[in-house]
């Protein structure tokens, strides 16, 4: 895959060496399916396989390209013209696709023609305006060096649509095989059947003759109904492919006196294929490229909804952490407490586990307040917050701020022993913050705390769990504060 990708990042000797062969077996198999006397063709390939390298490259190495495949063009062109005359109509192609991918370098259309617009840009750029300039002027020298017999604008015309044909069918071919294929296609039966039915017609095309079977009707017109279904269903690649081969059996039906379209006169016969291989463009190849395009957009318009999904997501939890965390502190909320008080209520129950919870009172933080203003307090709230998040470091450790100067904890413990331990632990550890108190009998501010061990049962509620803490912290305040009070649970409930 890599050797791959950098074999189309830029051409270097071996695509060089790959498009002379490949150009030159272009001109041949083109002139193979000639069918008038002055060697004018239904189709002429070979520009396209340029244009094709020069949209891929967006224009690198253009000079080398450019020399290559008009060297080639002039070789491949002696056979059926004198060198001179070779020479001029291979400079003929060469201004035609240069003047095409100028127009659709100016036009900033996409060489992956992709999309609809970008189809028509080319369209217009090559097929008409670019292949009717060369008409103009290839007419000119088949008629006063050459000394066609034909008429100028018979001449003008065959030779205009002829490239554009070629353009129009070649071009998108060459693009879509250059480009990795973004969607594997999965086949179902009817996809085989609409397959199979493609086969069947074209079999009966080339089976015919003077356009006929037993005196039934029987022209390539049949398989534009079934182009459309392959371009509705396989998309640029397959349709792009399927095109270019009715159009050279078409061609190579004339060449052998086949006649596909009944018994005209030749001129009138080359018309005819034009307008059949112009219209199955149209249906096929336009087809493909519009209903690609709607599905690029589908896939964008998804992708987009994704992306904002996401940050929609994102927002949503951002909220809700906004809106379970205390504004002042930092660590959660009154609401976020109650909420996780209930689930490991109900998981304690479960498992038949103790739960315990403490609440802890800032002492004497009215008078701190007085005395060292609202944002010392503030300060200090945050300080305890931080103190007590620094102890609550296992997965079932939960603090919160209860309200004002008020925190909650929720803890495992194996029992009261342990559980008060931890409650002393977080007193003294905030009294060794040492954050001054002037007003206070310690000096630093201290905090109490009430803890409450309970098991609950299926009639219990975490209410009465509730409730025993803050008794438990009530006990402590009137027993002296900068202490720990366990709950008699049983009194309680």
């Amino acid at each position: 895959m890599i050797k791959r990708e950098k074999f189309w990042q830029r051409p270097g000797w071996v695509f060089c060496l790959l498009l002379a062969l490949f150009h030159f077996a272009s001109v041949k198999l083109t002139f193979f399916c000639a069918v008038t006397p002055e060697n004018a063709v239904v189709v002429w390939l070979p520009n396209a396989v340029l244009l094709a390298a020069l949209l891929r490259f967006r224009g690198q190495r253009a000079p080398l390209l450019a020399a290559i495949t008009f060297t080639s063009d002039v070789l491949a062109n002696l056979n059926a013209f004198p060198w001179y005359e070779a020479v001029l109509l291979s400079a003929v192609n060469l201004a035609e696709i240069t003047f095409t991918y100028q127009i659709m370098t100016r036009s900033r259309a996409s060489p992956r023609l992709h999309r609809l617009k970008d189809l028509v840009k080319f369209i217009i750029a090559g097929p008409v305006f670019g292949a009717m300039l060369a008409g103009l002027l290839a007419a000119v020298v088949l008629q006063q060096v050459g000394g066609a017999t034909t008429s100028y604008f018979t001449l003008a015309r065959v030779w205009w649509f002829g490239d554009g044909l070629g353009l129009l069918i070649y071009t998108p071919l060459l693009l879509a095989y250059t480009q990795p294929q973004r969607q594997r296609l999965k086949l179902t039966r009817l996809d085989d059947a609409a397959l199979g039915l493609t086969l069947m017609l074209s079999f009966a095309v080339l089976s015919a003759h003077g356009g006929e079977i037993d005196g039934v009707s029987v022209t390539p017109t049949l398989l534009l109904p079934a182009v459309a279904v392959i371009a509705f269903r396989f998309g640029v690649r397959l349709t792009t492919l399927l095109v270019a081969l009715i159009s050279l059996s078409t061609a190579m039906l004339m060449t052998t006196g086949l006649k596909p379209f009944g018994d005209v006169p030749i001129h009138l016969e080359v018309v005819r294929a034009q307008e059949f291989i112009l219209t199955l463009c149209i249906i096929g190849i336009g087809f493909a490229v519009l209903l690609s395009e709607l599905q690029t957009r589908e896939r964008e318009l998804e992708s987009r909804v994704r992306e904002r999904t996401r940050e929609l997501e994102q927002s949503n939890a951002r909220l809700a952490a906004i809106s379970a965390t205390d504004g002042l502190t930092g660590i959660a909320n009154r609401r976020r407490f109650d909420e996780t008080l209930t689930g490991e209520w109900n998981r304690a129950r479960r498992s038949k586990q103790p739960l315990v919870l403490a609440l802890l009172d800032v002492d004497l933080f009215k008078q701190y307040n007085d005395h060292y203003g609202h944002q010392c307090g503030d300060d200090a709230l945050r300080a305890i917050a931080a103190e007590l998040a620094r102890h609550a470091r296992r997965s079932g450790d939960f603090v919160a701020r209860y309200g004002g100067e008020e925190f909650a904890l929720i803890a495992q413990a194996s029992g009261e022993d342990h559980a008060l331990a931890m409650a002393e632990r977080l007193c003294r550890s905030i009294a060794t913050l040492r954050m001054p108190h002037a007003t206070s009998p310690f000096e630093v501010l201290t905090v109490s705390i009430g803890v409450a061990v309970f098991t609950p049962g299926q009639q219990d509620s975490w209410d009465d769990l509730l409730k025993a803490a803050d008794v438990a912290l009530y006990r402590a305040k009137q027993l002296g504060r900068n202490r720990v009070e366990l709950a008699d649970v049983e009194s309680v409930t």
